[in-house]
């Protein structure tokens, strides 16, 4: 299944148009997690430099499978 990772706040979306193929729900959701994880251990992304943001997983219909805030993660 194609899913894709939208960033969302209560001003504006970011789409994520090209999306990534996965196998489920799970692998989408491990996937979003690492991706968020990654980006705060380089050093890309803080907590603190996003509050009130989510990744939100998307299919291809644009159903939202999951979000994620990305304030609540451990830095």
């Amino acid at each position: 299944m194609r899913c894709h990772f939208d960033l969302v706040d209560a001003h504006q979306t970011l789409i994520d148009e090209q999306g990534v193929e996965v196998a489920d729900v799970d692998e989408a959701h491990t996937l979003a997690r690492d991706a968020i994880r990654e980006a705060i251990q380089e050093g890309a992304l803080t907590t603190a430099d996003c509050p009130g943001w989510r990744l939100e997983a998307r299919d291809a219909s644009g159903a939202v499978l999951f979000a994620i805030r990305l304030d609540a993660l451990p830095s």
